[in-house]
């Protein structure tokens, strides 16, 4: 067996091979619990369309604004050019058909100039959408932090992921979510030197944000992709889920986020062109 890191939508997988001992996946966040309607109302499903009538799942999102979704870049960078994209909002199961479910084709999407695909720094992207947002107690943006920020506590991470890390991905009916700690990067960094045999990894100490905890059954999963990492109050947006190492929940091993914080300024600037 072998240690690999993965940044997964639904669809697609870019992966870094490394060194010892873990199975790679194909690709309910892994120990997550099921999430009570209206909980995560800045929580969006992205779906890829081939058509109009031919559309999944992808990876999630965060509302910023009425017209701004804030997602990860590899969603897009990894998915082929042909299709296009969409957003629901307002759901907890994907096939939701509830009278507070909204669904909003993308005009545009904005990725972060310094990305340079696959498992790297800078996996951010902001979604324009072609009509607002209709806000209401289960369909609302997420505050976003004070430019660098540091955050410490409790990260509230959530998605539609697979519930297991096996090779065959076991895909939740609701959105699921998890209130794990926030660890450091250096705690971060040495988790990853260690499960990767002090093979090189592409964790950022200044634009990464990590969750725990390390102690295994716990982590973002294949779909879980581009979701919102919230504070424990769900008030504030931390971070946006990334990559991890798969089997998704191996003990030891953390999952990795863009931190929004290092971004704040970027994301302001874009939106208020």
């Amino acid at each position: 067996m072998k240690a690999v890191l993965v940044c997964f939508s639904v669809l697609f997988t870019g992966i870094f091979a490394a060194a010892p001992s873990l199975d790679p996946p194909t690709g309910r966040i892994v120990g997550g619990t099921d999430a009570a309607r209206g909980q995560l109302p800045y929580q969006v499903s992205i779906q890829y369309c081939l058509n109009s009538n031919n559309c999944q799942h992808s990876c999630g999102g965060a509302i910023i604004g009425s017209l701004w979704i804030l997602s990860a870049a590899h969603c897009i960078t990894q998915a082929p050019a042909l299709g296009s994209y969409k957003i629901l909002a307002g759901i907890l199961n994907l096939n939701d058909t509830n009278l507070e479910r909204q669904e909003i084709r993308v005009s545009y999407v904005l990725i972060h100039p310094d990305y340079q695909g696959g498992i790297n720094p800078h996996d951010l992207a902001i979604y324009r959408l072609t009509q607002p947002l209709s806000f209401s107690n289960q369909v609302e943006p997420i505050n976003l932090p004070e430019a660098d920020e540091i955050y410490e506590g409790v990260g509230r991470v959530s998605g539609w992921g697979s519930l297991v890390g096996t090779e065959t991905p076991v895909m939740p009916t609701t959105l699921q979510y998890i209130d794990t700690p926030v660890i450091s990067t250096e705690t971060c960094k040495t988790a990853l030197d260690s499960l990767l045999g002090g093979q090189p990894h592409p964790l950022d100490l200044a634009s990464n944000l990590c969750t725990g905890p390390l102690t295994g059954g716990i982590s973002t999963c294949n779909g879980d992709s581009g979701g919102p990492v919230a504070d424990a109050q769900g008030q504030k947006l931390v971070g946006i889920t990334s990559w991890w190492v798969t089997p998704c929940g191996t003990v030891g091993a953390p999952s990795i986020h863009i931190k929004i914080a290092h971004y704040v300024r970027w994301i302001q600037s874009s939106i208020n062109v």
